[in-house]
C-alpha cells in the first residue's frame, strides 16, 4: 500500500481507509503541514488515536529529496527534545515505496490562536503564565540544538495531563532546524507560513539563524496576547521594510503604555532587532518575566475547572457561569455550509451536546441555520447536522484572513450523535466550565 494517499483521501472532514505500513489505519486528513499530509489515525493493535504525518502526493520530483530529509530531521529533533511542554513523537519509519512518515500524540485542547480570537487579548497574569511554559519548553530545544523557526499561536496548544492540570504544548515542528545543518537553508524558511513573527535575519535570508529567532517570535506571541495586536501590521512587505531598514518596529514602542513599563520592556528586548541586543536564551527570558511577576508560576486556567476525581466531592460552580451542558476540549476539522450554498472550513477546539466551538480563517456572520459536517469523538464516523451559527468574534476585524471563533448550537441532532459526544465527554471528565 503507498505511504502518500492521493486518490483515497477525501476532502476535509471526511473518511479515509487506508494502512500506512501494515499498522496505521488512516481515519481522516486533517491538514497539510510543510510538504505533508497530517492524519488522523489509529494503530491497528492498540487502537490508540494518533496524527500521522506522511509525504504529499504533489510534491515535485526535484523537491521530494528535501522533503524526505525534513521528515526524519522533524522526528528525530522531537525525538531529542523530549520534554512535557513538546509534543511527543511516537513512532516514525519508511513505507514499502521509501517514503517516511512519522507519528505523533494526538492533542485535544484549545490553541492560543483561538483563545485569542475568542478573547482578543489576555490578562498579563494569563500571559505570563503561558510565556514561562513555553520559554521553559524552547530552552530545552534550543539545548538540544534544535531552533523551531516557524513559533506562531497556532502551534501552542493549551492541553490537560495525566494530573488534570493544563499545560502549554509547542508543536508544528515542521520547519524545526538542527544547528549544525546548513544556516542559509534554514534562514530561507521556505515554509513558514506567518511572515509577523519571523526574526528580522530569518525574513532576510542572513547566514545565521538560530535559537535567537525563536526568542524575537515568542517576543512577537507575548505582545499580542497582551494587545491583541501584531508589533507590525502582519502585511510581509511592511515587515520586510521593518527588517532590512534601521527604524525601531513600526508599532511597537506605540503600545508599550498598554502592557505596562516592566513587559513592555521584555517585549522590546525580545524584538530587538540586532540579535546581540535580544535575550541570550529563553531561560533569561524566563527569569525576566518571573522578575516582572513574582506571583506567576505557570500554571493556566483557560479549559474550565479540572476533572474531579470519582472519590472526591464536586465544588458548586456559580449559577452566572453554568453552562447547560458541559464542554470538553475536541480538535477535529469541520465544514460549515451557510445559508445559499457557500462553506467554509476550520477545526472545533471544544464540543459539548449542545454544540461547537470552531476556529477558522474565513469570514462569517451569525446565521439561523447552517449544515455541519465533522467527525465524532471515539468513533471517527463522519456526522452530518444543522446549527445555528451564535456568534462570531474576532480578535482583529480588519484582517480579512484573521482567525475567528464561532459559537455553533446544534438543531434537532441525531440520538447517535448525542449518544457519542456524552460518551466522550464523560471519559474526558467534563465539568460544566467557567
Amino acid at each position: 500500500m503507498s505511504s502518500t494517499p492521493s486518490k483515497e483521501v477525501t476532502a476535509l472532514p471526511g473518511e479515509v481507509r487506508e494502512v500506512i505500513d501494515g499498522r496505521y489505519e488512516l481515519r481522516r486528513e486533517l491538514g497539510r503541514s510543510i510538504g505533508g499530509l497530517v492524519f488522523e489515525a489509529s494503530h491497528r493493535f492498540t487502537r490508540r488515536s494518533v496524527i500521522l504525518t506522511v509525504v504529499a502526493p504533489d510534491v515535485p520530483r526535484e523537491k521530494l529529496h528535501e522533503v524526505r530529509a525534513r521528515f526524519v530531521s522533524e522526528a528525530r529533533a522531537l525525538a531529542t527534545a523530549r520534554h512535557p511542554g513538546i509534543v511527543e513523537v511516537i513512532d516514525g519509519g519508511v513505507a514499502r515505496d521509501g517514503t517516511p512518515y512519522f507519528v505523533t500524540e494526538k492533542l485535544e485542547g484549545r490553541t492560543l490562536e483561538g483563545l485569542l480570537a475568542g478573547r482578543a487579548k489576555l490578562s498579563p497574569q494569563e500571559t505570563a503564565a503561558i510565556m514561562l511554559q513555553l520559554c521553559d519548553a524552547l530552552e530545552v530545544a534550543h539545548v538540544a540544538g534544535i531552533v523551531h523557526r516557524d513559533l506562531r499561536p497556532d502551534s501552542i496548544f493549551i492541553v490537560r495531563d495525566e494530573s488534570g492540570a493544563e499545560r502549554i504544548k509547542v508543536t508544528d515542528f515542521g520547519a524545526a532546524q538542527l544547528v549544525a545543518t546548513s544556516t542559509r537553508q534554514a534562514a530561507a524558511g521556505t515554509g513558514a507560513r506567518t511572515h509577523a513573527y519571523m526574526s528580522p535575519e530569518q525574513l532576510l535570508a542572513l547566514d545565521r539563524v538560530d535559537h535567537l529567532g525563536d526568542i524575537y517570535a515568542l517576543g512577537v506571541i507575548m505582545f499580542e496576547c497582551l494587545t491583541g495586536r501584531l508589533p507590525c501590521d502582519g502585511v510581509y512587505q511592511s515587515v520586510l521594510r521593518y527588517a532590512s531598514s534601521t527604524d525601531a518596529p513600526p508599532r511597537a514602542d506605540a503600545h508599550v503604555p498598554e502592557v505596562g513599563e516592566k513587559l513592555g520592556s521584555i517585549v522590546q528586548r525580545a524584538m530587538a532587532k540586532k540579535r546581540e541586543d535580544r535575550f541570550p536564551s529563553a531561560l533569561e527570558l524566563a527569569r525576566a518575566i518571573h522578575e516582572a511577576f513574582p506571583a506567576a508560576s505557570g500554571r493556566t486556567f483557560f479549559l474550565g475547572p479540572a476533572p474531579v476525581p470519582r472519590y472526591a466531592v464536586a465544588m458548586p460552580v456559580d449559577a452566572t457561569q453554568r453552562r447547560r451542558t458541559p464542554r470538553v476540549p475536541y480538535v477535529t476539522p469541520v465544514r460549515v455550509t451557510l445559508p445559499g450554498g457557500a462553506g467554509l472550513d476550520g477545526r472545533s477546539e471544544d464540543i459539548s451536546e449542545g454544540g461547537l466551538l470552531v476556529i477558522t480563517r474565513q469570514p462569517c456572520e451569525p446565521t439561523p441555520r447552517a449544515s455541519l459536517q465533522f467527525a465524532l469523538p471515539l468513533e471517527g464516523t463522519t456526522q452530518t447536522c444543522d446549527a445555528v451559527v451564535r456568534w462570531v468574534r474576532a480578535a482583529r476585524q480588519d484582517l480579512v484572513d484573521g482567525p475567528r471563533a464561532l459559537g455553533l448550537e446544534f438543531i434537532d441532532p441525531p440520538a447517535g450523535l448525542l449518544a457519542a459526544i456524552k460518551r466522550y465527554v464523560e471519559i474526558m471528565g467534563g465539568t460544566p466550565a467557567s
